[in-house]
């Protein structure tokens, strides 16, 4: 595996977490809550609290990443060196936040389904900025009903973007292990005795990353959305 590979990877985790955190919010009214979040056949232990996101790697070890919106900027750490990185969200952040006040948001209903057991009501949605109108954003949303409105999963389309080979397409996102009020603020902020590094590569080649070929292996087909 050449080290390009590993970089671009790392990338594509920096969109998705971003993505997903922007997803996690356009339907759900609670805002504190930890879950495994399931997308390409991975599965990312997450906790999100307001505007602040975590999410765990499950090809790295050891490697998370902290979506800090209101502070504009994202935290990679590597818990197993004990060394972390900083970057401001800009350069990443290609979804519509609908916090964002030029952000349009709409949603109809488009039926009923169960998901692991909960009952949810399926939106077709609709999200673009004032500002650029002809980027539409366009996704299907379910919400669960005993779990005070939670968005347990969503379907979209993601554009490409020329910056990350391989990035665009049909995303499916689901979670899964939901505990409501579960989240807590040091979940979100760096242990002091952590050392700040320079780069991304610098919090990867610190160790602990874990093998290799286990990382590629779960990186699996993308699952299908339920049938209603």
């Amino acid at each position: 595996m050449a080290k390009i590979s590993i970089r671009c990877l790392v990338s594509l985790f920096f969109i998705v977490s971003i993505l997903f955190t922007s997803l996690s919010v356009l339907a759900a009214p609670p805002d504190n809550f930890t879950a495994t979040m399931v997308s390409s056949g991975m599965e990312m232990p997450m906790a999100k609290m307001g505007t602040k996101s975590r999410v765990e790697n499950p090809a790295m070890k050891g490697l998370v990443t902290i979506n800090l919106a209101d502070a504009k900027k994202i935290i990679m750490l590597n818990t197993v060196s004990k060394t972390y990185y900083e970057q401001p969200t800009q350069d990443h952040q290609t979804t519509p936040d609908v916090y964002d006040p030029d952000i349009v948001f709409d949603k109809k209903k488009a039926g009923t389904d169960t998901i692991d057991g909960h009952p949810c009501i399926r939106y077709d949605s609709t999200f673009y900025r004032k500002s650029k109108p002809e980027e539409k954003y366009k996704a299907t949303l379910w919400e669960a009903q005993d779990l005070r409105n939670f968005n347990i999963q969503t379907e979209m389309t993601v554009p490409a973007n020329p910056k990350y080979p391989g990035s665009g397409g049909k995303m499916v996102m689901k979670f899964k292990d939901i505990k409501l009020g579960a989240a807590t603020a040091s979940m979100f902020e760096v242990p002091r005795d952590y050392k700040k590094v320079n780069s991304v590569q610098e919090v990867m080649g610190a160790g602990g990353m874990g093998d290799i070929g286990e990382m590629m292996k779960n990186i699996r087909k993308e699952p299908r959305p339920p049938k209603p």
